[in-house]
């Protein structure tokens, strides 16, 4: 294509993401500074129109984006334009405290990738069992209880209360015993060995069973997807603008909302790159109506945003890959390093 109607398309695309208005030659000529004849703009809509990436309105002489269309702008029209500078302090602001519960930061990274883009943000968590574990840590809290913080190279998996009488020097025999046998283990691994061991009843005291069976049942419900997903009340009235009917709108919503679906799907189709899927393209009937943008941020991870077709797709890049990029640097970080552990005990 032509580069002076590469730029009549995406003048046309972004228009109509921003007004929701079709689009005409003098619109085009009138707000967008093209150098040429308005008779030169009406051939190249037609040209692109019968390329099928525009289509007429009925209501109107002007035009709008087909799906088609939509995609070659992803494809090649794209800018991936920097955020706001305050935009950036947020996001800085908001992951200023990396070392969180690992269920935590995702949340907070749906939150903002909802915020920042306006759309519906979602992120599927990672495979845990392919992470391994970093430690166990126990802190002596009084005479009869102890914490025990179960962490993996990710983060903090999970952490009990268990009542104990062990001393200090105790606490640190256990505690080594633990993460001597345990430690750099795959979690599918620990959870296999925990099963073993927590119906064992010959332990010396209850805080080494107790920990076995802690270690059970986190990695039990921790090992499964998790799907966060926020600002689902922003996409409900944006879906029903683009004439969304509103028991489909709805059944939208709770597909964004089921882990097993939805985040299956999203496994299947992520890759490490920022990647769109408009319209028809999605595999899922349900979606069909939407686009999502996302990418893989590490042991199988997906993040991303939801939106309607019409979706600003400079912006819904920029944040998706700023944040991936960014969730990415602070999982590495603590892949690298090793995530912290709590002062005392142990």
């Amino acid at each position: 294509m032509e580069d002076r109607k590469k730029w009549v398309l995406k003048a046309i695309v972004d228009h109509y993401i921003r007004t929701g208005q079709p689009v005409s030659s003098q619109t085009l000529l009138g707000e967008y500074g093209l150098s040429v004849s308005s008779a030169t703009i009406r051939n190249d809509m037609m040209d692109l129109e019968e390329q099928g990436l525009i289509r007429k309105e009925y209501s109107s002489a002007g035009r709008v984006p087909t799906e088609k269309g939509y995609r070659f702008f992803v494809d090649w029209l794209v800018e991936l334009s920097e955020l706001h500078r305050q935009a950036e302090h947020a996001l800085i602001e908001s992951y200023r405290f990396q070392r969180l519960e690992i269920g935590e930061l995702l949340r907070q990274t749906a939150f903002l990738l909802a915020n920042l883009s306006s759309y519906a943000g979602f992120v599927l968590s990672p495979r845990l069992e392919e992470t391994r574990l970093e430690s166990i840590t126990f802190v002596k809290l009084d005479a009869q209880n102890v914490l025990v913080v179960i962490v993996s190279e990710l983060g903090i998996i999970d952490h009990a209360v268990i009542r104990s009488a062990l001393s200090e020097a105790e606490i640190r025999e256990v505690s080594a015993l633990l993460n001597a046998t345990l430690r750099g283990r795959r979690l599918d691994e620990v959870r296999a060995f925990a099963l073993r061991f927590a119906e064992e009843e010959d332990w010396y005291d209850p805080i080494v069973r107790g920990a076995f069976l802690l270690l059970k049942s986190a990695l039990e419900r921790r090992l499964e997807r998790r799907l966060h997903a926020e600002g689902l009340f922003r996409l409900l009235p944006r879906l029903l603008e683009e004439g969304q009917d509103l028991a489909d709108a709805c059944e939208i919503l709770a597909l964004v909302s089921d882990a097993h679906r939805f985040g299956r799907y999203l496994e299947s189709e992520a890759s490490p790159r920022v990647q769109a899927l408009i319209g028809k393209e999605n595999a899922l009937r349900d979606l069909r109506s939407c686009s999502l943008v996302f990418m893989e941020y590490g042991f199988s991870g997906v993040l991303g945003v939801l939106g309607p077709i019409r979706m600003d797709y400079s912006k819904a890049f920029s944040v998706t890959t700023y944040i991936g990029n960014r969730l990415q640097a602070i999982l590495a970080l603590s892949h690298r390093e090793g995530v912290p552990t709590v002062e005392g005990g142990a």
